[in-house]
């Protein structure tokens, strides 16, 4: 089962570099992000919820710091 969860999380990822505008890629990615931070906790991974965890970080501060500006 929790391969399974791995894998739509990769399919998140992948999927959200097939979009030009930023914001979209940024927001899709957290989905993906959000999935892996589960996985990790689920497999006992550190470094993969870690590493999610703070792209999540990431994503949101760009997303907030960039909220007025028009997509690309």
């Amino acid at each position: 089962m929790h391969e399974i969860l791995g894998i739509i999380a990769t399919s998140f990822v992948l999927v959200s570099f097939l979009f030009t505008a930023e914001k979209r890629i940024r927001q899709i990615n957290i989905l993906g992000a959000v999935l892996f931070v589960i996985y990790g906790i689920v497999i006992g991974a550190i470094s993969v919820y870690v590493l999610n965890g703070a792209l999540i970080i990431i994503h949101i501060y760009k997303l907030w710091k960039h909220r007025n500006k028009p997509d690309k």
